[in-house]
C-alpha cells in the first residue's frame, strides 16, 4: 500500500496497469491473501518494479553487506515457492540477483511477459527444474544455466517427486526502466 500511495495511485490504477482484480489488490495489501508468484508478477510489472523491490531491499551505498537472514524473501505458501532477494536494490533498477526454490513436485506458477528488453540468466544450484519459455521447455538439471528474453510468459516446475530445487535468477532490464 506505501507504493502504492508513493506513486499516487488508487487501487483501480493498479488494477487496470497489472490486470489483477481490486479485490484481490485490497486483500494482498491488507494480509488477508497471499499472492501466487503469478499474480505477484503482474502487480510488480504494472507498478513498473521488481519482485525484490516489492518485498524489500537495501538503499544504495557503495559497500553493502547483507547478512544471512537479512535478505527479503517472497514466499508462495501453497505452492512453497520462495525468492529470496540476493542483492540490493537501487534506483536504477538495472539488475536484479535472486535465488529460487522449490520444492518437490511443484511449479512456481507463470511470471507475466517482462516488458521488451528485459534478459534473465538462470543456473541451476541444486536439483532439476523445467523452464517453460512461452510454449518452449527446457530441461535443466545442477550446473545448466540459460538465458533468455523474458518477454514472454514463463515458469519454473520442479518435476522431481523427492528433491527440493534451487536456482540463481539474473534479471536484466537493459535500462528499460522496469522489470
Amino acid at each position: 500500500m506505501e507504493l502504492r500511495k508513493e506513486k499516487n495511485l488508487t487501487l483501480r490504477d493498479v488494477s487496470e496497469l497489472s490486470g489483477v482484480s481490486r479485490s484481490m489488490l485490497s486483500k494482498v495489501e491488507t494480509g488477508r491473501s497471499s499472492p501466487t508468484a503469478t499474480t505477484l508478477g503482474k502487480i510488480c510489472e504494472g507498478l513498473g518494479i521488481s519482485i525484490s523491490q516489492l518485498v524489500g531491499g537495501v538503499a544504495p551505498r557503495d559497500v553493502i553487506v547483507m547478512r544471512d537472514g537479512e535478505h527479503p524473501v517472497f514466499r508462495v505458501p501453497k505452492s512453497g515457492f520462495e525468492r529470496w532477494s540476493l542483492s540490493p536494490i537501487s534506483e536504477a533498477r538495472t539488475v536484479d540477483f535472486a535465488m529460487n526454490v522449490l520444492p518437490p513436485g511443484r511449479s512456481s506458477g507463470y511470471f507475466p511477459p517482462h516488458q521488451e528488453g528485459v534478459e534473465e540468466t538462470i543456473y541451476v544450484i541444486s536439483g532439476k527444474i523445467t523452464l517453460w519459455h512461452g510454449e518452449s521447455t527446457y530441461d535443466l538439471d545442477a550446473g545448466d544455466s540459460v538465458y533468455y528474453r523474458a518477454h514472454v510468459r514463463h515458469r519454473f516446475d520442479n518435476a522431481s517427486p523427492t528433491e527440493e530445487a534451487r536456482f540463481f535468477v539474473v534479471v536484466n532490464n537493459n535500462g528499460t526502466g522496469s522489470f
